[in-house]
Order: structure tokens, then C-alpha cells, then sequence
């Protein structure tokens, strides 16, 4: 398990490496998207079962704030570095869908999950052809679901000005904390659900491959297809809450842009 200095120096890694290159305030106005689809994923991680859902697409920018999604979190973050090809932010936010009993019948005596807030710190490289980051984020509601590195690195290629396509691969790592929340069994979970005791310890927890493209229909409107398959890996793998490694999601979006 990580010791909280080490935790710290991660998350100031990033941070550091920005100091020299201090972003300046873009202009004050509002731009972003709003919008929403359809997704297809599974109905927890490590279930067989998949669950179709409604999702929503938002993302407000004001100058170096701004209100959207990181990896899993709906957040509020502030781009406080930016460079012709690099973006460091941080902020804080929370996973508002995390994992219920009620999602699955297997989960029964399982208990709920907790929403708990969590401080994040990114990196963010893109150019015309890659677009890769790294995420960083630490729960800080004391409910012992620990620290999480997310990272991904995707190749794009527009066969024509509208049509944005792109693939590659990302990868997860996460600290004892998240890794028992996420995927271990406590002996109290074991007595009401029947499955066996489960310690799950840090290490990689899961890698993919995603499959997208954007389409832009008009100057404002933009539809967007998304394929991800991820693989659960080491102590998620082989968790007894663990019913298919292999997951794919799907999803079919329809922004509006401002």
C-alpha cells in the first residue's frame, strides 16, 4: 500500500513539472457542451449482466474553470497550466453511480457503496495526431476508497475535416484502499452474501482498448460512437464479486456545442 507521502508526491508530480509554464486566464466566457445518449456497459465491475442507461454529456468551461467529467468523476477543476500542447488541471468531484446491492442480484448482502468526494490532479498531452493523459485522484471523504492512476494515450485520424477517428489503449492502478472497496469481500459482506472472505490488495486493476468517432453535423452539432473493452486484472480479477474479466461498453451520444 502507498504511505500518504508517497500518495502526495504523486499527486505533486504533475503539478511541479507545470510551475515554470503557469497557465494565463483564457477569456472570460462560457464555452462547453451539453447533451446526452445511450450506453450499454456492465452493471457493476466484474459483472455478467449489462445494464442499458441514459447518459448525460456536459462539460461548462469559464476561462480556466470548468464542470464535466474526469475519468470516472463529475467534477469542478481549474486548468491552472496550459501550453501549446499540454494541460494540467486539478479540482475535486465524485463518482455519483457508484456500485448498489440493488444493481445486481449477485451483489445481494454486498451493501452499498458510498459517493465520497475525491481530490484529482491531471495531465493532459494532445496534438493533431495523440491525445494522452494521466489522472490522479485520492478519496478525501474518509471512506477508505484510497487512490486511483488512470492513464490513456489515443491515435486520431480524420479521413475527412467532420469525421474524427481514434483508438488506443488504457490501463488502472490503484492503491488496498480502493482495490477492497472496489473488489474485496469483508468478513461482515461474507456472512450476509455467502461469498468467501476476499482481501484484495494494490496493484493493476484493469486494462483496455477503446474505439471511438466524432461526427460533426453542423458547426454546433456533434455525434459521437464509443466502443470499450477492458480487461480486470490481478487481485479484481480474481475477486469471488468477479463474474466475466472480459467488459465492453458501448455508448452513442448526441452533443450541442457553445
Amino acid at each position: 500500500m502507498l504511505s500518504i507521502p508517497v500518495k502526495s508526491a504523486l499527486l505533486l508530480l504533475i503539478l511541479s513539472a507545470a510551475l515554470p509554464a503557469l497557465a494565463e486566464e483564457s477569456d472570460n466566457a462560457f464555452s462547453g457542451f451539453i447533451g446526452g445518449g445511450v450506453g450499454v456497459k456492465p452493471k457493476y465491475s466484474g459483472a455478467k449482466k449489462n445494464d442499458t442507461t441514459f447518459l448525460p454529456a456536459v462539460r461548462v468551461n469559464y476561462g480556466p474553470f470548468f464542470i464535466g467529467g474526469v475519468d470516472t468523476l463529475t467534477a469542478f477543476g481549474w486548468q491552472f497550466a496550459k501550453t501549446e500542447h499540454w494541460t494540467f488541471a486539478l479540482g475535486a468531484g465524485a463518482d455519483l453511480s457508484p456500485r448498489h446491492e440493488s444493481d445486481d442480484e449477485y451483489l445481494r448482502g454486498m451493501g452499498d457503496i458510498k459517493t465520497s468526494p475525491r481530490a484529482f490532479t491531471s495531465a493532459i498531452y494532445r496534438n493533431d495526431i495523440l491525445n494522452a493523459g494521466l489522472i490522479l485522484s485520492q478519496d478525501v471523504g474518509g471512506n477508505q476508497q484510497g487512490f486511483l492512476l488512470t492513464t490513456y494515450a489515443n491515435l486520431s485520424w480524420r479521413p475527412w475535416q467532420d469525421l474524427r477517428l481514434f483508438t488506443g489503449p488504457s490501463l488502472s492502478w490503484a492503491d488496498s484502499d480502493y482495490m477492497q472497496t472496489q473488489h474485496g469481500v469483508s468478513a461482515q459482506q461474507s456472512s450476509r452474501s455467502g461469498l468467501a472472505r476476499y482481501d484484495a490488495g494494490a496493484g493493476l486493476e484493469k486494462m483496455g482498448w477503446e474505439v471511438g468517432a466524432d461526427y460533426d453535423l453542423t458547426s454546433s452539432w456533434r455525434v459521437s460512437a464509443r466502443v470499450m473493452a477492458q480487461r480486470l486484472e490481478g487481485d479484481a480479477a480474481d475477486s469471488p464479486l468477479t463474474q466475466e474479466k472480459q467488459q465492453l461498453s458501448y455508448a452513442l451520444l448526441l452533443a450541442w456545442r457553445f
